[in-house]
């Protein structure tokens, strides 16, 4: 690429890490729950002994891996006296931005360290965007691109295959306990290993496979079912719940087109015209691009098995844009050898503007209200007495990751009901009220109250005893129970005792 020559891996490398470290300052934007719930929740909880853990904890849907490596990064703070809660909050994300540089990295040598594949990488606006973040997802994305890099494409020398480096194997075993999603692009990798293996195939599958997958999964299944007191197989569990019971259904449902026509033009913005090109390149010549063909089949089989699961989510793809930008990638660079000076600038230009724009709205403005509460709330807080309601749609927040207060907290719960029961979140904005004065009639009323702004007519007769003391803007886009603007209400402390202190003085 004509931008950039002479690389080192050096600068590689501390280029990749500014870029990752940057996103962890200016993404401060909410995304989805699970950054928090699913990994910075438990963590806390084992580290500081107080937390709260959601109903896929306590059902064994998840596994203890990654909250486990953020727990041991939190009691080196606790144990040294540094857990302010900056600190808590902002390095589990540094942590995450680093394995996501490593990611990085491997990803730019699996391309035969090519420029345009550095550029791709970096200026991907949905991975900069979720890079630093604690999501399972981007754990996974990263194992992915690691074991990309090392994964034993037959595209160079015999001589180089004959010794075939089987030590993906044990990322993708680890993917699939992160997220057992991952399990459809490593089905369709192993069939192709072991159909053009020069080991033997008998021999790989019985001297490489099965040891590294006993051992590997049995690490992890140890682990998991030390963590939760039996023993328990989690990607089983997760299968179970979120597709044999379909569970994950009750968290919203989509078309089946989905992931084709929303999902993946979203998250590769203006990536997805490469792509299509990329598409067409290899239909064209298939025999050419064996291994665009292969990652294509893996891309495909994810994407169309995803698509027949009702509940569908942007993060769900987030895996599948290392193999995508691969193949990006894979035409641009021969185009770009023979293109023009102007050329190149144009699309190079167009690739940075066209990522830029949504990696600074979406990591800068939107959905920014529910994380920049949080400081708010402790500053508000005056001891670890006081209790905080957060009335808005369940899991809106983080909670003790970011408070790092042992207070009595209070939300809205919305774990999956049984038949023909009504979850709490629904029964709460069917009637406010008398949810209120069910939880309320016997106990203290909360000293904090966090909502959206479109809840506030109707809780305002709840709400006269306090006072509004914060006001943050959210999103441009309010859609059901999510506002614009994040309130904060405050009790009003009663002047009566302090009248009477000072009479008696």
């Amino acid at each position: 690429m004509v931008l950039a020559k002479g690389l080192r891996p050096a600068q590689v490398v501390l280029g990749i890490l500014a870029v990752r470290i940057l996103s962890v300052f200016l993404v401060q934007t909410w995304y989805v729950p699970d950054e928090y719930w699913q990994t910075l929740e438990v963590a806390h909880k084992h580290a500081f002994g107080y937390g709260e853990l959601t109903w896929e904890w306590q059902k064994g849907l998840r596994s203890y891996l990654y909250p486990s490596v953020v727990a041991v990064l939190y009691t080196i703070l606790k144990f040294t006296g540094l857990d302010y809660a900056d600190a808590v909050v902002f390095l589990p994300r540094i942590l995450q931005a680093i394995i996501s540089t490593a990611a990085d990295y491997s990803f730019y040598k699996w391309t035969g360290k090519r420029k345009w594949a550095l550029f791709l990488i970096l200026t991907s606006w949905f991975w900069f965007y979720t890079s630093s973040r604690t999501l399972l997802q981007t754990l996974e994305t990263s194992l992915v691109a690691i074991a990309m890099s090392i994964f034993p494409f037959k595209a160079g020398k015999l001589g180089y295959y004959e010794n075939e480096n089987n030590n993906w194997i044990w990322l993708a075993c680890i993917s699939v306990f992160v997220r057992p999603t991952s399990a459809l692009i490593w089905l369709v990798l192993g069939v192709y290993n072991v159909m053009t293996t020069r080991q033997g195939r008998l021999k790989l599958l019985l001297r490489t496979y099965m040891p590294i997958v006993v051992l590997s999964g049995g690490a992890m299944v140890a682990l998991d079912s030390y963590f939760y007191g039996r023993l328990i197989i989690t990607p089983w569990e997760f299968f179970r719940f979120n597709v044999l019971q379909n569970i994950s259904t009750f968290y919203g449902e989509h078309p089946w087109h989905w992931y084709i026509t929303q999902g993946l033009p979203a998250v590769l913005g203006i990536n997805i015209f490469p792509l299509f090109w990329s598409i067409v390149s290899i239909a064209r010549r298939p025999r050419e691009n064996r291994i665009g063909l292969v990652l294509l089949a893996a891309a495909s089989l994810h994407v169309l098995v995803h698509s027949f699961i009702p509940h569908k989510e942007f993060r769900f793809v987030l895996p599948l844009v290392p193999i995508l930008l691969y193949l990006i990638q894979d035409v641009i660079v021969p185009w770009s050898r023979k293109a023009k000076r102007w050329q190149l600038y144009t699309v190079a230009l167009s690739i940075l503007l066209g990522n830029m724009v949504p990696s600074l709205y979406f990591g800068m403005v939107h959905q920014s209200g529910t994380l920049k509460v949080m400081p708010l709330l402790r500053e508000a807080l005056p001891n670890n007495r006081s209790s905080i309601l957060f009335m808005m749609p369940c899991h809106s927040t983080p909670l003790y990751s970011h408070l790092h207060m042992n207070v009595s907290t209070r939300y809205l719960n919305c774990d999956p009901p049984a038949t023909s029961h009504t979850y709490e979140a629904e029964a709460f904005y069917h009637n406010p009220q008398r949810w209120w004065r069910s939880v309320y009639a016997t106990r203290q009323t909360p000293m904090l109250v966090v909502l959206f702004d479109v809840l506030q007519g109707r809780v305002e007769d709840l709400l006269k005893g306090y006072k509004l003391i914060h006001e943050l803007p959210h999103t441009q886009y309010p859609e059901g129970e999510v506002g614009e603007k994040v309130l904060v209400y405050q009790k009003i402390e009663r002047q009566a005792s302090a009248q009477t202190d000072d009479i008696i003085q």
